[in-house]
């Protein structure tokens, strides 16, 4: 009997949560970053946090940080006030150097699918910046939280209508199917002031050449869309079809017909990235959809 319930013990899933949580306890004791890395090095993840995002080097993560700072402050138009949402903040990769950027008298909300990532934020970034606030939202993922008990086609953002001059989501819908994306366009377009702005980035398919070699870790079969994915046709595309949210491409017309539904119109033309190979005049990695809402 005492053998068999050790045996379930070892088994559930709560000693697994328990001992992934007392493990990344460890890890943050052990690998706090120097002085010398950063201004305040306790809001820099340890290495084992940060492989859940694909990271395992410092400079990628300041990297990141670094280009969307710059996209958000040429495309979203971002002030020192501005009161700012990011869908799917990560372990705050982006709000590290919005924190420059954003006064007292701005605001900063981000939600994330990924429940460790937003604990290491509340015991870290929140009580470091009052200003800048995290929640978990448990919405299923077939790549990133599989346990999920929200669908993203159904999720409504927990905030009030008309309350934040950008939104912007970086490498999220790049895992996320289209009833998703749709949901998430629409909610984006109720919770924007009216002409606020929206800085997306996608993989568009509209870039993407079977075949054309492709620059960095981009080259990897992992961005390969070669596989159509239910009644879209060619506007969608995924990569692997045993997980249909590891990595996922957009053509612009699907993007737009979403955009339209959700009251709101392109800014500009998009602005192409890296990834594809396809263009020599690339801005980032990924390529950059920037919506905005209309005045009234």
């Amino acid at each position: 009997m005492i053998a068999q319930w050790k045996a379930n013990l070892f088994k559930s899933p709560w000693l697994n949560l328990l001992q992934r949580y007392y493990k990344t306890q460890q890890s943050e004791q052990a690998e706090k970053f120097p002085d010398w890395v950063a201004y305040e090095p306790n809001l820099i993840p340890p290495l084992e946090l940060m492989d859940l995002e694909g990271i395992n080097t410092l400079e990628e993560w300041f990297r990141w940080a670094e280009e969307w700072s710059m996209l958000l402050r040429v495309y979203g138009c971002i002030t020192r006030t501005s009161r700012i949402l990011e869908i799917g903040c990560g372990l705050g990769r982006i709000a590290f150097p919005l924190r420059y950027i954003l006064s007292s008298q701005g605001d900063y909300d981000g939600f994330e699918i990924c429940q460790e990532k937003v604990a290491f934020l509340e015991r870290t970034f929140h009580q470091a910046h009052p200003n800048f606030r995290f929640i978990w939202a448990n919405i299923h993922n077939t790549f990133y939280n599989p346990a999920g008990q929200i669908q993203a086609k159904d999720y409504h953002f927990p905030y009030q209508d008309n309350c934040f001059d950008l939104v912007y989501a970086a490498s999220v819908f790049t895992h996320m199917l289209p009833e998703a994306a749709a949901n998430y366009f629409q909610e984006t377009a109720r919770v924007l002031k009216p002409n606020g702005r929206a800085v997306f980035s996608f993989f568009l398919l509209d870039n993407y050449r079977r075949g054309q070699p492709r620059p960095l870790g981009f080259a990897r079969t992992g961005f390969n869309f070669d596989h159509t994915y239910g009644s879209y046709g060619d506007e969608f595309a995924i990569a692997e079809p045993n997980n249909p949210e590891q990595m996922t491409a957009y053509k612009l017309s699907l993007i737009e017909d979403f955009t339209t539904k959700a009251g709101l119109h392109l800014a500009q033309l998009p602005v192409p990235g890296i990834w594809s190979g396809s263009t020599p005049t690339w801005v980032a990695a990924q390529d950059l959809v920037i919506l905005q809402k209309p005045s009234s």
